[in-house]
């Protein structure tokens, strides 16, 4: 019986693996389709608050990356190492997270015009969300348990399991999100008719107001669903599943989390396709003018 166990767990092990694997060739995947818009909105550009927290976004997973691989590959690592290489990377998770939630919520806010109420609010949502993450996370990277490898040589770590109080994290993601993307979807309804153009005409058209309007409503929308999605399925997981999947969504949706944050900041800047449309939008999402972007929506409808 206690073979058969571990032939299990060695099975879940490889198929964590491969998954951990592949959200990394995605990341980097999306890294070089991106990397041309990065060069010409980012670093061509003068450097704000807004653009080291996106570098911070964007280059983050790869160290948390490099911190899984050699957990998955390293030889001859004690219960020890894997250990604390467990809470060092679940701790660059968290922070990761946290500071991407910042620029998922300045974005929101952006579109709300810098309303103060709304962001007196976003600001008390984020705090409510972030500081029970922290002894969440410190709690449950106590709780890991690690043993020592059926056989050897044995390459990484063999994690045998931990609390489901990992579950409360990614609840706390999922309510935040879901926040989120209740206030982008009330803004859309709100400007349901820009101009001339209903907003579904413009969500779905070509035309320069509907390029604007599309980063603006439609990434939002889009993309906070899909991270609330992606949330919900890693709590089912782990509430759900065998002990030894809490991890099994971890690097997929800490993946998706960056790249759908760092899209979510270069689609903005790639819709202005002239110089003018740059300054405007730009300015509209840094300083939060809604009059300004309506202006410029305005004119550009008329052109």
């Amino acid at each position: 019986m206690a073979q058969s166990s571990t032939i299990v767990a060695l099975e879940h092990i490889k198929l964590f693996n491969y998954l951990d694997v592949a959200s990394i060739s995605i990341l980097v995947l999306d890294y070089f389709l991106t990397l041309e818009l990065e060069i010409k909105y980012i670093w061509s550009t003068k450097w704000s608050t807004l653009s080291l927290m996106f570098l911070f976004t964007r280059y983050l997973p790869f160290v948390e990356s490099s911190v899984l691989l050699y957990r998955i590959f390293a030889p001859g690592l004690s219960t020890e190492t894997c250990n604390q290489v467990y809470k060092v990377n679940a701790l660059l998770i968290l922070v990761g997270i946290v500071v991407a939630e910042i620029i998922l919520s300045r974005r929101t806010w952006a579109v709300w015009g810098r309303n103060k109420i709304v962001g007196i609010g976003l600001i008390i949502f984020w705090f409510s969300a972030t500081i029970p993450a922290i002894p969440v996370i410190v709690l449950f990277s106590g709780t890991a348990k690690f043993v020592d490898p059926p056989y050897h040589p044995f390459r990484g770590c063999f994690l045998q399991g931990g609390s489901r109080i990992l579950s409360i994290e990614w609840i706390l993601l999922m309510i935040y999100d879901g926040g989120l993307l209740t206030l982008m979807a009330v803004q859309a309804l709100r400007t349901l008719t820009i101009g001339n153009e209903t907003f579904l005409k413009a969500f779905f058209t070509s035309s320069r107001p509907g390029e604007l309007l599309k980063p603006m409503l439609k990434d939002g929308i889009l993309y906070y669903f899909y991270l609330f999605v992606l949330s919900a399925l890693n709590v089912i997981v782990i509430r759900a599943m065998p002990i030894d999947y809490l991890n099994l969504l971890t690097m997929l949706e800490r993946v998706i989390h960056a790249i759908l944050t760092c899209r979510v900041v270069l689609h903005i800047r790639d819709s202005a396709k002239t110089e003018a449309y740059h300054d405007s939008l730009n300015e509209c999402y840094l300083s939060g003018s809604s009059m300004q972007f309506s202006s410029t929506f305005q004119s550009t409808h008329a052109v």
